[in-house]
């Protein structure tokens, strides 16, 4: 793996951040080579199909799913920050406001916005298809909720191939044509207007750069920097959840057996800390959902499963919320219910 770039270019937003996942997600792919065996003649028969329209592409089986899973990982994460950060400006605009009316209209209008980077996702990935990444949409679906889960995703990898239904992958273009006109007629208009979607905030600009300590497996750090963050905005939901995900997925590399307790304990504490803001404020939906699912895992993962079921339930009765977990939540009440 090489990389060859101008001093000015933004790492965080190039084919450099691109580059780095693939050097990530290759391994993982290539140890799933027996269930990529199972898939094999399904994919091939999509990437024929493709390759009729672009014959540039690559006839690579495991280049197409590593590369499908890479831009999906992109795009979700490229939504998920412009969520965040839409989110943090609303909530700032939100306590400025006097009328409920006013509060109101700022909800509508980051409602607005959250369906318009889901719009600019779909066309990123419409994009990524067309060159060949002919499993990225079945990738961003499965990777919906697992991001913010404490999950490892080379842990999911065999069952997210074994899950593959080829019968769904036909028409996916078809399938997402309004979202991506629509977010192709936003680009344009962005173009005409100068202006960007969102402004950076402080907060979230600083979340994102812990993440990138996360991504790093540099986990003690990532809790060292989230706990300073959390004394200077002590009521900020995003940084406990941060909290949570840390301690999750410390825990998982903790082999004593105290020592792991007491870390998915934090963990709790910290998923708690979300939902008992959420009583207090408004905050994003998606937050809350996501903090309900993660705090039913660690349920689950203690055999407390009519905890869990529970805390999946009032997961699911938010909704399908744009960056949620609602059907992670669904599949987990499902599996619950059936090993009962």
């Amino acid at each position: 793996y090489y990389v060859i770039l101008p001093p000015d270019t933004d790492i965080g937003f190039s084919e450099v951040r691109r580059g780095y996942l693939q050097f990530i997600i290759d391994p993982i792919i290539l140890s799933n080579s027996k269930e990529i065996g199972t898939i094999r003649e399904a994919v091939k028969k999509l990437l024929d199909e493709r390759r009729k329209t672009n014959p540039s592409i690559s006839p690579d089986i495991y280049l197409t799913i590593s590369r499908s899973l890479v831009a999906a990982i992109d795009s979700k994460q490229l939504e998920r920050e412009r969520i965040e950060i839409a989110t943090a400006q609303a909530r700032q605009k939100i306590a400025q406001m006097k009328t409920d009316d006013e509060r109101r209209a700022v909800s509508r209008e980051l409602d607005e916005q959250k369906r318009g980077f889901v719009d600019e996702t779909a066309l990123r990935l419409s994009e990524d298809y067309e060159k060949g990444a002919i499993l990225v949409f079945y990738f961003s679906e499965q990777l919906k909720g697992i991001e913010d889960s404490g999950f490892d995703i080379a842990a999911s990898m065999r069952e997210m191939l074994l899950s593959f239904d080829p019968a769904k992958e036909t028409g996916r273009l078809e399938q997402y044509a309004a979202a991506r006109n629509r977010a192709l007629a936003a680009r344009e208009g962005r173009k005409i207007t100068g202006t960007t979607a969102v402004i950076e905030n402080p907060i979230t600009s600083r979340l994102i750069e812990i993440q990138e300590t996360i991504n790093a497996k540099n986990y003690k750090q990532a809790e060292t920097d989230l706990k300073a963050l959390l004394e200077k905005n002590p009521g900020e939901a995003r940084i406990y959840y941060n909290i949570g995900r840390v301690a999750s997925l410390s825990a998982e590399n903790i082999a004593e057996d105290d020592k792991q307790k007491a870390k998915l304990l934090e963990a709790k504490v910290a998923y708690e800390n979300v939902l008992r803001i959420a009583t207090v404020q408004r905050i994003d939906s998606a937050l809350v959902s996501l903090s309900y699912v993660a705090l039913g895992k660690i349920y689950e993962y203690y055999n407390e499963n009519s905890y869990a079921l529970g805390i999946y339930e009032a997961a699911i009765k938010i909704g399908d919320v744009p960056g949620g977990a609602f059907n992670e939540a669904v599949a987990a009440k499902g599996r619950l219910i059936k090993n009962q």
